[in-house]
């Protein structure tokens, strides 16, 4: 009986504890007014703005002390026609109502309730409509494409043709409706394995086009790019019109993913700009100017952002050919060659079938040889100069065809009757237009030819006179 009343005891007491907690923790409010707010007053006054900003605790606009959401951070997006405030990591969402003057009216808009699903995801509006894509959760990261429904006051899953899976390097162009999404890092500690946990990557770079839903591949990171990269979950990244600065060893860069173009800082107080905002909390880029509010002093500091002055581009794209590419352009070589090399084995071997026979033929047609015996001893001491790199005078062949003695005229006839007739038993046999014995005019005295077997000929009249 002791231990039951002791018992029930430690039970009364729990059940009170747990009660005062609850008790504790305040819901967050269906409507709120800000008054005075020389940040709202900024914002909503610059026509045509239309940004998101991550806010720091001490800027907040939602009133979450005292409730479970406490902890999180909140992001404002401007629109042309609309303001939101979101709360980091859940699904809940505030609309400014009404303006009067320096009061803002805020009210819900979601009946939402999960919460630290979606950290790190990219959220903004397009087209009228309220995105959320990726973030981590449940322990892994997720490339899903959510949007919010107005009507019901829910977040829906948006379906896309893939899922592309982002660590936070991600950015939204509103201008084309897009998502850009340079390298992919895949994080699921479900899986064994440190890779899981520290994230699997795939350099193929995509965008989404938010109009149909559908992932384009753009090509793969560009390995110098890959180096700038940290390795970590990130969204703290400074947006502009056209792509994001981030810093990366005390240095900015930025990223034009319209251009596909990146650009290093030369200049090292702007170094020292982001480097103080590296969390990119309460700043924002309109036209060509940035604004960072301080909320201990409820002002602006503006810096103008000179492309050209502040910036030099680098060799190197955001993206370029996709990996893949080099392997299939490789074994396209690959084939050329060994086909080129086909052909030319399957030519050179019909050529010499062919050789063979012409030179049956001939041979029946003449006492069973293609060249006879003077030919023979012509094109043999042509041969044998033209190896050595010699051409030979008119004289050798005389002393060869046996007319040195002859007079002039009836040498030039016999030379020249002698030569054509090896030339066309050649290109009869070779089945070519090229002539075996050449000519050319002597260095000393223009008025003598000398005689040669061209080099490229020289192995084909060799393999003739071996089967002769």
């Amino acid at each position: 009986m002791k231990y039951a009343k002791s018992l029930l005891f430690i039970l009364f007491f729990t059940l009170v504890f747990i009660l005062r907690a609850n008790a504790a923790l305040k819901e967050l409010p269906e409507h709120f007014i800000i008054t005075k707010s020389a940040f709202l007053d900024k914002i909503t006054s610059l026509q045509g703005l239309e940004t998101k900003i991550y806010l720091s605790k001490q800027n907040e606009i939602i009133p979450i002390e005292g409730t479970i959401f406490k902890f999180n951070g909140q992001e404002l997006i401007k629109t042309n026609e609309e303001l939101y405030v979101l709360i980091s990591q859940t699904g809940v969402i505030y609309q400014l109502e009404d303006k009067q003057d320096s009061t803002y009216s805020f009210h819900r808009i979601d009946a939402t309730i999960n919460i630290n699903y979606n950290i790190a995801s990219n959220n903004f509006v397009w087209d009228k409509h309220i995105y959320s894509y990726g973030g981590y959760g449940f322990w892994k990261l997720n490339g899903h494409l959510r949007a919010f429904n107005f009507l019901d006051k829910e977040w829906d899953i948006a379906p896309a043709d893939k899922e592309i899976i982002s660590n936070g390097y991600n950015w939204y162009s509103n201008k084309e409706g897009r998502v850009y999404v340079p390298f992919q890092s895949i994080v699921n500690a479900g899986i064994i394995g440190p890779e899981s946990i520290s994230g699997i990557k795939n350099y193929d770079s995509y965008y989404l086009d938010l109009a149909s839903k559908k992932w384009i591949k753009l090509g793969s990171l560009n390995t110098n790019t890959r180096k700038l990269i940290i390795d970590n979950i990130n969204n703290n990244l400074f947006t502009l019109d056209s792509g994001f600065i981030y810093t990366n060893q005390d240095v900015a860069y930025y990223f034009n993913f319209l251009s596909n173009k990146i650009y290093k800082s030369k200049n090292s107080e702007l170094n020292q700009f982001f480097i103080r905002r590296a969390q990119s909390h309460d700043i924002f880029f309109y036209k060509d100017t940035i604004f960072s509010f301080s909320p201990e002093t409820q002002s602006f500091a503006t810096k103008k952002l000179s492309l050209n002055y502040y910036f030099d581009v680098l060799s190197f794209p955001i993206w370029g050919l996709d990996d893949n590419y080099f392997y299939i352009i490789a074994f396209i070589i690959f084939i050329l060659t060994v086909l080129g090399f086909s052909i030319w084995l399957f030519n050179r071997s019909v050529n010499k079938k062919l050789e063979q026979s012409q030179l049956k033929i001939l041979k029946s047609k003449s006492t069973n040889q293609a060249f006879v015996g003077t030919e023979v001893a012509l094109i043999s001491l042509l041969l044998k100069n033209s190896k050595k790199g010699l051409n030979v005078e008119i004289n050798d062949i005389n002393h060869v065809l046996g007319i040195k003695d002859k007079n002039v005229g009836l040498q030039k006839k016999v030379r020249s009757d002698m030569i054509n007739a090896i030339n066309e038993k050649y290109q009869f046999i070779t089945q070519s237009e090229i002539s075996l014995i050449s000519s050319v005019r002597k260095e000393d005295d223009k008025r003598f030819y000398e005689y040669f077997i061209p080099s490229s000929e020289i192995n084909s009249i060799e393999r003739i006179l071996d089967k002769n």
